[in-house]
């Protein structure tokens, strides 16, 4: 086992960046990633039943929800493995903080029940739909398709040229960690931002902590906080079940893979069949064993039955 809990996993993702005691380690990562201008200074954790609750399997988003004292609100998510539609689901969970910061009625009632109460002339104050700002940010296990860097961040913009900011309250960045490349000259570890990178990518790969790491007092207590050996035997045991947890979303994920690389060789095999090649030549590109193209040389009607296709 590694010296270090992986950051990716529930409970180390709770672990490194849900704690209230901690939460010095979430404020240099918001810091780093939004790139603020000014360092965030306090954060409140957030009931997360304010954001909706999406019922799926135990792979899904790790969700942190947190307020700063401007009134800004930051929503964060751990996603390991791929999911559909995963920014719409980003915008989904925007929605809540931005409604919620609408006046509701019942408030101005009970305000003015309370004003003439004390015998005080009630004025209403009509609310201006002015908005603190919300930010999505979603640390990715995997590439989403078109992307090519590690980090990227999105507001609403103009669609013609120069393409000016349109709004600058509701921004959503993309954390996909698999872009991540030490080697590429724009990945620099003298950043601090790509020193996180480097941390969530190989926390568990490290067996000390680095050189790099040294002396940066953030770095040094999450490294402390994530160490194996300073686990309570609670939470060894819940870690270990969130491991099985990633090992078993991997499995399924795997399966799923090879289903339909398996698939797409059948039917490869059965359109070269059609056209009268040789078994040896469609193993030969296909990677399918003598058996399995023999299947697929039987009566049409067997083959609709081992593979039936939709009508």
């Amino acid at each position: 086992m590694s010296r270090y809990i992986d950051p990716t996993t529930d409970f180390g993702f709770k672990k490194l960046f849900g704690q209230e005691a901690n939460q010095d380690i979430l404020m240099s990562f918001l810091t780093d990633v939004l790139e603020l201008q000014t360092p965030l200074a306090d954060l409140r954790f957030l009931d997360k039943e304010q954001l909706p609750v999406i019922i799926e399997y135990r792979g899904g988003v790790y969700d942190l929800f947190c307020t700063d004292q401007k009134g800004n609100h930051f929503i964060v998510e751990m996603q390991k493995s791929p999911i559909a539609y995963i920014k719409d689901r980003m915008l989904y969970y925007s929605t809540f903080p931005i409604a919620k910061q609408a006046p509701k009625g019942e408030v101005w009632r009970v305000a003015e029940k309370a004003e003439v109460s004390y015998g005080k002339a009630v004025q209403k104050t009509p609310w201006d739909f002015r908005l603190d700002a919300v930010y999505c940010i979603a640390i990715l296990g995997y590439a989403l398709d078109g992307s090519v860097t590690a980090i990227n961040r999105n507001s609403i913009r103009n669609d013609e040229p120069p393409h000016e900011l349109f709004y600058d309250k509701l921004k959503f960045v993309t954390v996909e960690l698999p872009l991540f490349e030490e080697t590429k000259p724009e990945y620099s570890l003298d950043k601090h931002l790509n020193k996180w990178l480097h941390f969530l990518s190989h926390l568990t790969d490290f067996d000390r902590i680095p050189e790099i790491f040294k002396g940066d007092a953030v770095f040094e207590k999450a490294f402390n906080l994530t160490e194996i050996a300073n686990l309570t035997p609670t939470e060894l045991s819940q870690y270990e079940r969130s491991l099985k947890y990633l090992w078993d979303d991997y499995a399924k994920l795997t399966t799923a893979e090879q289903k339909g690389i398996l698939k797409g060789k059948m039917e490869v095999a059965k359109a070269l069949l059609q056209e009268g090649s040789a078994s040896a030549f469609i193993e030969k590109v296909t990677g399918l064993s003598a058996a399995q193209i023999q299947q697929l040389q039987k009566p049409a009607a067997t083959i609709h039955k081992l593979y039936p296709t939709k009508q």
